[in-house]
């Protein structure tokens, strides 16, 4: 019963300190509705706990016992808590009053105000006379207080009006109305605060006092009841350790209580509300793991002690009251921080709490029936006026082991099970099932929450609402379907058939028919049989007939609700994919290719597992491509109803159970599709009359098995195995959803001509024969060639290019060339024609060459044509025709380092020959910079008609001079050839351009020149000449000295000083006599340059020759030789 299980709200609330506030007309005072707002709104959590009331000045509070108890030696308890105790002290009694008065110090009236004052506090004390509570007197004044023991004035009159009202200094305060009121107000409530505590503490140690008194014979419930409000008033002092040992010692009393029938309510009544107290302050004191321990404790020892076997369901009304608050404690307590574990939430306590209110409801069923005569008095008269906690309203105040009545008390168990009928216990049940739905989901417990889901179903299938319970077990059979949970899933869909039923949901009732009728469901045969002949009345218009154990009032209702749906036509698509039904479809194609000129053939198998034959009405295959839908229908012209005539045709759908029946379709691809997917986006079996009720049974894709998903297929073969009955063998069949359309085979041969490797920048030629195998002429026949792109990378390739029939190359690459139309070829005919390609970069490529003609085939249904191509690739290998290696020689034919500008040196450019092919060169020319230019006027290519074979080198010696004004690297610039293969004369020349190097460069002031013969004789003279050359605007002083040689003999100047002019050659001469033959040192000459700073004698002997060759001297014959 919910009174006996219900927490009272005084109980569930925080305990916090009532203070009175009188004097206060917040009606007509704005001044005082601005105080008591400041007091009453805004109440944040960093406020002192305190509640606030206004009561009028002559308020009556609840009156004290005058006749206060000096002995409890004859006094026998009544009950352990009463009912008004908690709420009197939380809403009524307060702890302190304040008494509010505008007075302001300089008051000219002050003696007749004090006085006034004086009065209303001695109101408030009368009307708390016997009682504990604070007074304190609030002045509401004008102006803020000056500081302390500045002035004189307020000080003599506070002590004034203080010893009028007869308090101390502590308990009275002024209350300024200024801006800073809020301010004001907090520094009051802090100090009532104090106050407050005082008074909770002093009753607290007033019932305490009375602890002496007890004896343990006859005032067992008084412990109880002494430790409870020792707590309680603790909690209001907000001293919750200390309540939380008093909770303890009173549970401790309250279970060394003697039990029996008629106080056991009473006493699970109170342990209730204890335990609650218990795990509320554990909870708030972060310590989960008592709050559990103590929860435990108390359901372990009340959990078998019912009671009445009569009144049994109160007990199961208990025990899921207190499931159901600790769970709400608990979850209160994870919003606030807690972390809780997926084996311990607060999800299992709901869940136990709804357990319990099932077994309430199922001992209902089995101990209440409603009253058939109404007894005077009624024993449930006081039931909600009771004095004391959990007591029989028809017995309150005994405590006697037997009833002093026994006739009223057979009255008031039959008035509260009659009470009981009329519980709607499902609408106790489903709110704590959905709690618990909650905590399982959040804490990923997907099996609990799907179970407890279905309980959720089954209550709302009890409280009559079937839509919500329909739509619960449908969010959860899916599951048990894939799990294979054939006996919770059978019970699942009769719950749901019957929802259906009764609400008429026509798609819904089809549904569950469908797989209720199916093979995997564990009903008899009878009951299948009555299912599916319900089915077929449904899709003919006629009512289903009832489903067995409905309330006969439902059935009523039920009947009229599918009269009024069979008054109009109604068309549903169900997905049978989501559900085990009893017919099964799979498609396959029986190919996974098929030619262009050939006709897709698709295969549709269906079988059913149902009581008894069964007719569909259409079947229709859906494809990607809309345009074949009309050549992939079957349409059975009879009625769902109609029996079989005996003759299988591709229009009958009338299936008979365990046999498969096959439907055979083809059509011939559309241009479109070729090189693409035909793929089976669904099938659809229509199962009734569109003018009536019609299901639409539709797989996705291919179908598949009812109880496999994803469908998982064996090998498809071209023909399904048949068995020795002559039928097809169900599970050997798999499911082909897609097949591929390719190009028809092309018949022509693509014959390449070519001599690779591909040399680097030549036109490479390459001769391409199409030839026609085909039995009639082809024609629109289209040639495409170009690169084999990357396809991750989506940059066109700029290192070659392609052209067709004349080589051509204006610098802008082109990749590809599409459809070049070559006409019409006859049978065994030929087309030739002529590819260049030029590569930019080393390395192998990929080049196809794709033909694609239309040809007229003869088919069936009469000449169609098709679009054929082949294709065929080429790995095309770039190789370097030639390499280069460039030097620089001085005018002595040695290498060089650096350059002396205004002097001349050599380059010497030579090329290796690396390719296969004999190259023949054209000419070669030099592209120079600014900085250099030419020795000689005419420069004529030494390479012009030189042919080179693999391997040979070709050189040539070019003189050059920098002219450059500073001295800086100079890049010389670019080296050109002209050259082709020798073996294609037919192909243009082409220039291959190489990068000169770059060369450093230094300024030389002066330059040498050595005029000398050829050679020289022994003994014979040989005039030397040196020709100086200023290269600066200054004159220069210059010293020489020539070297002595043993093998020469010399005249002239051996050390000579002398001035060169700018501009103006100095020639210096000298005679030298040989005296010995062969290659032969010449004297060296040493230059000194006076006026520069850097040595240049090692800069101009390179300029210079060291060697001439001297001949030796002839001999003369005699004359008789």
């Amino acid at each position: 019963m919910s009174w006996a299980s219900e927490l009272p709200t005084e109980l569930q609330r925080r305990p916090t300190g009532l203070v009175g506030l009188t004097g206060l007309d917040v009606t007509y005072n704005a001044i005082h509705k601005l105080i008591w707002d400041s007091f009453y709104n805004n109440r944040r959590p960093d406020r002192v706990p305190l509640q606030f009331k206004v009561f009028p000045g002559d308020h009556e509070y609840p009156k004290c016992r005058t006749n206060k108890r000096q002995s409890y030696e004859w006094y026998i308890p009544k009950g352990i808590l009463k009912t008004g105790w908690m709420n009197k002290h939380l809403t009524l009694v307060p702890a302190v009053v304040v008494v509010f008065f505008d007075l302001d110090w300089d008051e000219p009236l002050w003696k007749e105000k004090q006085m006034e004052c004086a009065t209303r506090v001695e109101i408030v004390r009368n009307s708390l006379q016997g009682r504990g509570t604070k007074v304190a007197v609030v002045l509401i004044q004008k102006n803020a207080p000056l500081p302390p023991g500045e002035d004189m004035v307020a000080a003599e009159r506070a002590a004034s009006l203080c010893s009028a009202c007869d308090l101390s200094a502590k308990q009275l305060y002024v209350l300024p109305h200024t801006d800073h009121l809020i301010g004001y107000t907090i520094r009051l409530e802090n100090a009532f605060y104090e106050l407050a505590q005082s008074y909770y503490h002093g009753e607290a140690r007033k019932v305490k006092s009375h602890r002496d008194f007890l004896n343990k014979t006859t005032h067992q419930l008084l412990f109880v009841r002494h430790q409870y409000k020792i707590a309680f008033f603790n909690e209001l002092k907000q001293d919750s350790h200390t309540a939380l040992k008093h909770y303890k010692q009173a549970y401790g009393h309250l279970l060394d209580l003697r039990m029996h029938d008629t106080n056991l309510l009473e006493i699970k009544t109170i342990a209730g509300f204890i335990s609650y107290k218990i795990c509320r302050l554990s909870f708030q004191h972060t310590a989960p793991l008592d709050a559990i321990a103590q929860f435990r404790k108390h359901i372990d020892f009340f959990k078998s002690r019912v009671g009445s076997p009569d009144l049994a369901f109160e007990h199961s009304a208990w025990m899921s009251k207190q499931f159901q608050v600790f769970g709400d404690l608990f979850d209160e307590a994870i919003k606030l921080g807690l972390t809780a574990i997926q084996t311990q939430h607060p999800g299992f306590y709901y869940q136990q709490a709804a357990n319990h209110s099932i077994n309430r409801k199922q001992l209902c069923r089995g101990l209440c029936k409603p009253l058939t005569q109404v007894f005077q008095p009624d024993p449930l008269e006081s039931l909600n006026h009771l004095d004391f906690y959990g007591q029989r309203p028809w017995r309150q105040g005994h405590q006697s082991i037997e009833p002093p009545d026994i006739q009223k008390e057979k009255e008031g168990i039959l008035a509260l099970q009659s009470l009981e009928v009329k519980v709607d216990h499902s609408w106790l049940t489903i709110p704590l099932l959905s709690n618990a739905v909650a905590q399982f989901k959040k804490y990923k417990s997907p099996r609990m929450k799907r179970y407890l889901m279905v309980q959720m179903g089954e209550e709302y299938y009890h409280a009559k609402d079937y839509n919500k319970a329909l739509m619960l077990l449908n969010k959860v059979t899916w599951d048990y379907r894939g799990e294979r949970w054939w006996p919770l899933l059978t019970s699942i869909l009769d719950t749901s058939l019957k929802c259906a039923y009764l609400t008429a949901k026509l798609q819904d009732y089809v549904s569950v028919c469908l797989e209720m009728a199916g093979p995997y469901v564990r009903l008899s045969e009878e009951e299948k049989t009555r299912i599916q002949m319900n089915l077929t009345r449904v899709l003919t218009n006629d009512p289903p007939e009832p489903e067995p154990g409905l309330d006969s009032g439902c059935v009523e209702n039920a009947r009229r609700l599918w009269q009024t749906s069979s008054e109009s036509p109604c068309v549903f698509t169900m997905d049978v994919q989501t559900i085990v039904p009893f017919v099964e479809c799979k498609g396959v194609f029986t190919a996974e290719t098929f030619a262009a000129d050939r006709e897709v053939e698709l295969q549709i198998y269906i079988r059913t597992n149902c009581q008894f034959p069964i007719r569909f009405s259409k079947l229709s295959v859906q494809l990607n491509n809309q345009i074949y839908n009309d050549y992939c229908k079957v349409v059975d012209g009879h009625g769902i109803s109609a029996v079989s005539d005996g003759d299988f045709t591709d229009k009958d759908l009338y299936l008979v159970p365990g046999k498969t029946k096959l439907y055979t379709f083809s059509f011939l691809p559309v241009k479109d599709d070729i090189n693409s997917q035909i793929e089976v986006t669904s099938m659809v079996l229509e199962l009734g009359s569109e003018t009536k009720k019609c299901a639409l049974l539709r797989w996705m894709g291919g179908g598949g098995d009812a109880l496999v998903t994803p469908f998982t297929s064996p090998p498809v073969t071209s023909r399904p195995p048949v068995k020795a009955t002559g039928d097809i063998h169900w599970d050997s069949v798999g499911v082909r959803s897609k097949t591929r359309v390719l190009p028809r085979t092309a018949m022509v041969d693509l014959d390449l001509i070519h001599q690779s490797p591909c040399l680097l920048n030549e036109f490479y030629c390459l001769s391409l024969n199409v030839n026609n195998k085909e039995e009639v002429k082809i024609h629109n026949v289209r040639l495409s060639f170009g690169v084999k792109e990357d396809t991750s990378s989506n940059v066109a390739d700029q290192t070659i290019h392609m052209c067709l029939d004349k080589p051509e190359f204006d610098g802008k690459t082109i990749n590809r060339i599409n459809s070049i139309d070559i006409g019409t070829i006859p049978k065994g005919g030929q087309s030739t024609k002529k590819l260049y390609i030029k590569n930019l970069q080393i390395g192998a490529r990929n080049v196809f060459f794709k033909v694609e003609y239309d040809v007229s085939i003869e088919t069936k249904q009469g000449a169609v044509t098709c679009s054929c191509q082949k294709e065929e690739e080429l790995s095309l290998n770039t190789v370097n025709p030639f390499e280069v290696s460039v030097k620089l020689l001085s005018m002595k034919f040695e290498a060089l380092d650096t350059v002396q500008i205004q002097e001349p040196f050599l380059l010497s450019p030579e090329l290796n020959c690396t390719s296969p092919w004999t190259i023949e060169m054209s000419s070669s020319s030099l592209n120079m910079s600014s900085n250099v230019c030419h020795v000689d006027k005419v420069v004529q290519s030494q390479l012009q008609g030189v042919t080179l074979n693999k391997s040979e080198c070709a050189s040539e010696c070019i003189c050059l001079k920098a002219i450059n004004s500073t001295p800086i690297p100079v890049s010389i610039g670019t080296y050109s050839v002209s050259w082709r293969r020798k073996t294609d004369e037919s192909s243009p020349y082409v220039d291959t351009v190489f990068p000169l190097p770059t060369v450093n460069t230094e300024y030389i002031p002066l330059s040498v020149q050595l005029r000398l013969p050829a050679f020289g004789g022994v003994k014979s003279l040989l005039p030397l000449s040196y020709v100086l050359c200023n290269r600066t605007p200054y004159p220069q002083e210059l010293e020489v000295t020539m070297d002595t040689n043993d093998c020469f003999m010399f005249s002239g100047n051996k050390q000579f000083h002398f001035r060169v002019l700018p501009g103006e050659p100095y020639e210096l001469k000298y005679n030298l006599f040989p005296l010995v033959a062969g290659h032969v040192n010449l004297p060296k000459l040493n230059f000194t340059l006076l006026r520069y700073p850097d040595p240049i004698d090692a800069i101009l002997q390179k300029m210079l020759p060291t060697h001439i060759f001297i001949k030796p001297c002839g001999k003369v014959l005699s004359q008789g030789t």
